[in-house]
């Protein structure tokens, strides 16, 4: 068996292909996890120097020197004392946090309301005495933990696993199940359940070499940037850190938090694998997982209830991943009397994971045996090649599956998603409500008054030492800001002589502005690109009948034009139900000026026209609909070009996908020009017709040269 797994895991990676892709997803990891330690770059040296500074210091002496520091602070230095403030107050902060569990269980023993109710009190009973043994040996030492929370708050690599996961499945098990080799060795002394378990030893350990190499990276990527920190401080120490119930230090959490990333990757490799063997096809295996990996991420991010949402929430596999659901806090799953340990989980998941490999292990798809329940009814008049073609992409394909979860996602996605309002901001909205949204003498009687107002509050802010007068009047002066920004506005609309209308721009952010929701249904598109179109053109090149398809004077360009047709009847769809939830969406929450001019936003400032917001909507959906098409046709082309289906899989998804997701990560502008060829509300017109064209010419050369 040993002989046997070393065979397996030395032809995949001899398997050059493999080699590259598993580099590529580390070097790509780690280039995301720099852009997320680059966000607050600016804070990281006065972070340090006020860390070095305060090494020989005791708390007091330490939170002694934060304050005459924040006295004389810019901006950098005030964001770096408050995570400075934030590691003292946790260390300081702990004993309290563990007194606090007791002192609330027993004021509800106190209450006659609560002391009745048996299950609650045995449910906080359990908590207050799991943390009253809990006795910490390990020091609390202030440290600079900047770099470890953004190594365990990074998430972006998990989501790379999971597409290499699918990859490897495809190497290991799909691809020999489809050109046969799988069968034939079957027929083998050890190649059936001996070479099934090397096979998924193998891919199992290729994903963990992944984790454990992302992990490596990052932690030297943030000792660069923060300096190392020492592993034998109580984990307790580091913020946010203080409700894990286990009496660990770093060096064993880290350990713990590896070894559960390890236990969740082998039920996804589990699942994988079973979702491979049944359906012999890596999209309704990308389909599988794409559905449990985005319910465990709602599970995880939404549902906070007891009863069955408990079990959900704890036990998922992306609490796992990150560590929230078992090791981060403690928790109890309570089902009527029945109270259930979080950590449960683990024995769950291992007998889990080896039924389903057990099952995969006797499944074979080419023995299964089709069961007709009624004889087919002949048809009377043949069908076209559209209907076929159609009929190949949306059932034999499962594009309909993969159309149905796309939007799922997207629905989910802008659920979740709100708009971020500050005080300013809201103050802002105010003052159109108040002062209307359109410029007049009544209106500028109004500001001047306001202006008066605002200046007596300051003056007499200045002038008074009663600290309950002056918390009075600092809260009636928040609201400066935002008229400041509505002066500002009325100011800049005047000056550029446009329509004299004030818009609440923020409400619009969802429509225009480059946002998750945006990111996402770009991504989603091109994640059908990659799966559907290679696949639609694999089919003929794999029998033959792609030869004999251009045989006829007409039939290799009029199977080309289905093509592209039924992709579009695919992308158009797509973009019109994504725009359309947000509309409605929006529609639902705010009360739009859909006959505004569209020069009114901030975005398209420089626009003089007098177009609605509501028609440049509808122009920016025709154009990206056009933009969209150009796209397909370019892509079926190199789809006629590619022999190697994976090759076109990973060249689409390397070329859209991952800019689009480093483009939120890394600020660098080269990234985001995919993302704006494609949303064109974010991109500038030129670079558009630019891209379109260039693409265009490609497209016409490819298909000049394949006709020759």
């Amino acid at each position: 068996m040993v002989k046997l797994i070393l065979y397996e895991w030395e032809k995949l990676w001899k398997n050059a292909s493999v080699l590259k892709i598993v580099f590529l997803f580390l070097v790509l990891s780690g280039i995301v996890f720099q852009g997320e330690l680059n966000r607050d770059k600016e804070e990281h040296q006065p972070y340090l120097e006020f860390h070095k500074a305060m090494d020989n210091m005791t708390e007091e002496e330490a939170i002694h020197y934060l304050r005459k520091e924040k006295e004389r602070s810019g901006y950098e230095q005030y964001k770096a004392i408050s995570y400075l403030e934030d590691e003292i107050s946790t260390i300081n902060g702990y004993e309290a946090y563990r007194k606090s569990i007791q002192t609330r269980y027993k004021q509800n023993q106190s209450i006659s309301v609560f002391s009745k109710n048996k299950e609650q009190n045995q449910y906080m009973e359990r908590i207050a005495k799991k943390y009253e043994n809990l006795k910490i040996k390990a020091p609390m030492k202030r440290q600079p933990y900047q770099g470890f929370l953004k190594v365990v708050d990074f998430y972006v690599h998990y989501i790379l696993a999971i597409v290499l996961l699918i990859y490897l499945v495809s190497v290991v098990f799909i691809q020999e199940q489809r050109n046969g080799k799988a069968d034939f060795a079957r027929t083998m002394f050890r190649g059936d359940k001996s070479l099934f378990i090397a096979k998924s030893c193998t891919v199992y350990g290729a994903l963990l070499l992944y984790l454990l190499g992302t992990f490596l990276i990052h932690i030297g990527l943030a000792g660069r940037e923060y300096g190392f920190i020492s592993i034998d401080a109580a984990i307790q120490s580091v913020p946010g850190f203080y409700s894990v119930p286990y009496a660990w230090n770093i060096g064993t959490y880290v350990i713990a938090y590896i070894g559960l990333q390890g236990l969740a990757a082998f039920l996804l490799v589990a699942i994988a694998i079973f979702l491979a063997r049944w359906s012999t096809s890596e999209l309704k295996t990308t389909l599988g997982l794409t559905i449990i990996m985005g319910w465990s991420v709602f599970s995880q991010n939404t549902m906070n209830g007891e009863g069955i949402e408990s079990f959900f929430r704890i036990w998922n596999i992306w609490g796992s991943f990150t560590g929230e659901s078992i090791l981060k806090n403690y928790e109890i799953l309570k089902i009527g009397n029945i109270f259930i340990e979080q950590s449960l989980w683990i024995p769950i998941c291992i007998i889990l994971s080896i039924f389903l490999l057990l099952v995969s292990g006797k499944h074979c798809p080419k023995e299964r045996k089709k069961t007709y329940f009624r004889k087919e009814k002949r048809k009377k008049n043949p069908h076209g090649l559209f209907y076929y073609e159609m009929k190949k992409m949306w059932i034999y394909q499962g594009g309909i599956f993969l159309f149905v979860a796309c939007m799922g996602i997207q629905a989910i996605t802008i659920y979740q998603y709100k708009t971020y309002i500050g005080t300013d901001e809201v103050y802002y909205q105010k003052y159109i409500d108040e002062f209307g949204n359109r410029i007049t003498t009544e209106t500028e009687n109004k500001i001047a008054a306001e202006k008066i107002r605002l200046k007596n509050l300051e003056n007499e802010l200045n002038q008074t030492e009663d600290p309950i007068k002056m918390d009075n009047l600092t809260q009636q002066l928040e609201c400066v800001g935002g008229f400041h920004k509505y002066v500002e506005r009325i100011e800049n609309l005047l000056e550029d002589e446009k329509i004299q209308l004030i818009l609440k721009d923020r409400q619009y952010d969802l429509l225009f502005e480059n946002t998750v929701v945006s990111r996402m249904m770009i991504i989603l598109l091109c994640v059908s690109f990659a799966f559907l179109i290679p696949v639609i053109y694999q089919k003929e090149k794999e029998t033959g009948m792609e030869v004999l398809q251009d045989t006829s004077w007409t039939g290799g360009k009029k199977i080309w034009r289905l093509k592209i047709g039924i992709v579009l009847l695919y992308s158009i769809p797509f973009i019109l139900c994504s725009e359309g939830m947000v509309v409605a969406k929006e529609n639902y929450m705010y009360d739009l000026e859909w006959f505004a001019p569209v020069g009114c936003l901030p975005q398209y400032w420089e626009n003089h026209g007098k177009t609605s917001i509501g028609v440049a909507f509808l122009i920016g959906f025709i154009i990206q609909c056009i933009v969209v098409s150009i796209i397909v046709m370019f892509l079926s082309a190199c789809a006629k070009k590619v022999r190697n289906q994976h090759m076109l899989t990973g060249i689409i998804l390397g070329l859209t996908v991952v800019p689009v997701i480093l483009s939120s990560h890394v600020p660098v502008a080269v990234l985001s020009w995919g993302y704006n060829l494609i949303f064109v509300f974010t991109a500038q017109f030129k670079i558009v017709i630019a891209g379109c064209g260039i693409l265009g010419i490609v497209t016409y050369l490819i298909r000049r040269k394949e006709n020759r």
